[in-house]
């Protein structure tokens, strides 16, 4: 009798343990030679929350009674080939950019009630073409040059991010479910900017505008806040094992501008004339880590945002700085495919 109940015993225990979830160990190592296509989206909805208007910092009456919305959508879609792997990132991976689209509409309401509406849609010369990402060792980033069969202006190639994996949201050890880590804010440039600060320009034009471009990059560079990441265990999507890492975010940005004599006097505008914009985003949602090929498989995050305009000149001597701040939703997508 002992005996059976010590076989009983140690057949629960085994039975217990096999459901017992360990530590997990979340990290990227996909196969040489994957082909993927990503397809990152974006999109906000906002309407106008306030608007101001100062002379030399004292208030003036706004006219009439502003109203407004703005809209925003994006889209990013590439193929990329891991043609060798090393250590927790890639060595060499060869990108084609299938699709890069960017659209901003923005509606309100004149001191007259007249409604305006005008709608800005961007397109990037790197559509079409095929890049590489080379690893260097010497300082752990990225040289990126055009394919063989390529050739593109140095200017088409200077922002380009490699890491559309999001592997900075990773854990650097074993996690067990319920654990959390904190991520640098920087690891979301990849969400903001998938694929990097793509030269992006209106699309009855031939380059980007200079004041947009300088903006982008002082928003790039001022990317802070704070980020969580909490194992929530295993899962399965669609016929597929995956890790699920929740994400929470609270982040901001904000970028300045001076446009040069040239510009102002090329565009319109007052010399003198200074360009703020400012994001804040408080987002959360899941990414999806395969457990088998041990690669991004999604992310999405939703939350809300606000976006504020404003702009400064001088006239007759005083300073005129105007303000529109809008609030909102928005949301962020990345789906991996694989190619086999």
């Amino acid at each position: 009798m002992k005996l059976y109940l010590l076989k009983l015993s140690l057949g629960t225990a085994l039975a217990l343990a096999s459901f017992a979830s360990g530590p997990d160990e979340v990290r990227y190592a996909p196969e040489k030679g994957l082909k993927v296509t990503r397809t990152c989206e974006t999109s906000g909805e906002f309407e106008l929350e306030s608007e101001s208007v100062t002379v030399d910092g004292e208030e003036r009456p706004v006219p009439g009674n502003p109203s407004g919305s703005l809209s925003i959508e994006e889209k990013t879609v590439v193929s990329d080939e891991l043609v060798a792997v090393g250590s927790g990132r890639p060595e060499k991976l060869a990108r084609t950019f299938d699709e890069l689209h960017k659209q901003q509409t923005i509606s309100g309401t004149g001191p007259d009630g007249e409604v305006m509406e005008q709608t800005q849609k961007l397109t990037c010369d790197l559509e079409g073409k095929r890049v590489v990402f080379t690893s260097n060792a010497d300082d752990k980033r990225f040289d990126v040059q055009a394919a063989a069969d390529q050739k593109l202006d140095a200017e088409l190639l200077d922002g380009l991010d490699e890491d559309m994996d999001l592997r900075a949201f990773l854990p650097d050890k074993p996690v067990a479910k319920g654990d959390s880590w904190d991520v640098e804010p920087a690891a979301f440039h990849a969400v903001l900017w998938p694929g990097g600060r793509l030269p992006f320009h209106d699309a009855d034009k031939h380059e980007p505008d200079a004041i947009e471009h300088e903006l982008n990059a002082a928003l790039y560079a001022s990317l802070d806040g704070d980020a969580k990441v909490t194992y929530a265990g295993q899962r399965e999507e669609d016929g597929v094992k995956v890790f699920v890492l929740h994400v929470k975010a609270d982040l901001s940005r904000t970028g300045e501008s001076v446009p040069s004599s040239e510009y102002t006097s090329e565009h319109g505008g007052t010399p003198g004339t200074k360009v703020k914009l400012e994001f804040t985003t408080q987002a959360e949602g899941d990414l999806l880590w395969s457990v088998e090929h041990a690669h991004l498989i999604s992310l999405t995050l939703e939350g809300k945002a606000t976006v504020t305009q404003g702009v400064s000149y001088p006239v007759r001597g005083q300073l005129v700085e105007q303000v529109k701040k809008f609030s909102g939703t928005t949301r962020y997508s990345f789906a991996v495919e694989r190619g086999d």
